[in-house]
């Protein structure tokens, strides 16, 4: 029976527990997060000025790098395979950023993400405070940059996650009559609340299922417990999946965008091979 819930969200990350797909798909649907779900990122800079101590080509890689807020984007602009003719600035296509900043005489600043101005204001900086370039006195930057829709397969600049990644579900088998108190100290140094509930219930077993590394506690199990009372296994039918976001999307709308991904490759391949049985006949 398949199964999905929540096990924590907030605004950049969120944890599902997963049973009943196979490793595969949760597999397919953590490379679709890196790869195949577009978001907005700078791909072109015409730099008009600059004194700046920095060459244009860094400013614009780290235009290119900064993080823009992208879920109206997904409904608004057209998808990247659909802009490879389209005219550099087609509004249907591009979100143009400008940026203009300029020093005085005794005047030094840094200029920051927060700096730039959109065109749409549903496509601006997820940060405000990313830093650009440091200006020396008597300086100019002026340029303008066009945003569009990309996949991080084209390039990381259009990665929606900063991490997508699986683990089967660790699960402690114990017995607390037979762990030694070396053992459960092992535990209660570095998982407190898992402790408690070991002395709690004595015996059984406990899923983890929390947002904690499992090593140490593997450490404890093999080193300190000998495997005498205690085993930590891992269910290989079951997944916890984490998805940490950039900020250009929500996470639940990097997973759903993600396995809407998977659908339509999915689709264009049976669609393919049924192409081919009307060629053979």
């Amino acid at each position: 029976m398949a199964r999905l819930c929540i096990l924590d969200k907030d605004r950049l990350t969120i944890r599902l527990y997963v049973e009943g797909f196979g490793l595969p798909l949760v597999n397919a649907i953590r490379r679709a997060a890196y790869s195949d779900v577009p978001v907005m990122a700078v791909d072109v800079v015409e730099v008009f000025e600059n004194n700046t101590v920095l060459y244009d080509e860094i400013i614009a890689h780290r235009l290119g790098l900064i993080p823009l807020t992208s879920k109206e984007a997904l409904q608004k602009y057209k998808r990247p395979e659909e802009c490879e003719k389209a005219e550099l600035g087609d509004p249907s296509c591009y979100v143009v950023l400008r940026l203009e900043v300029e020093t005085g005489p005794r005047e030094e600043r840094i200029v920051y993400s927060g700096d730039l101005e959109t065109s749409d204001p549903d496509v601006r900086p997820v940060y405000d405070n990313m830093p650009i370039v440091v200006m020396a006195p008597d300086q100019r930057l002026r340029l303008q940059a066009y945003a569009r829709l990309g996949y991080g397969r084209e390039h990381a600049k259009w990665m929606p996650v900063s991490v997508a990644a699986h683990r089967y579900l660790p699960i402690l088998e114990f017995n607390l009559d037979e762990m030694s108190d070396e053992c459960i100290r092992c535990i209660e140094s570095g998982y407190p609340e898992l402790a408690a509930k070991i002395r709690e219930m004595r015996s059984g077993s406990i899923a983890v299922v929390e947002d904690v590394n499992t090593s140490g506690l593997y450490w404890c199990v093999q080193r300190r417990c000998g495997g005498k009372g205690v085993k930590l296994v891992y269910d290989d039918k079951r997944f916890i999946l984490k998805i940490e976001s950039t900020g250009a999307l929500p996470p639940e709308d990097i997973v759903r965008e993600a396995a809407r991904a998977i659908v339509r490759k999915a689709e264009n391949l049976l669609s393919q091979l049924a192409e081919l049985r009307r060629e053979q006949g």
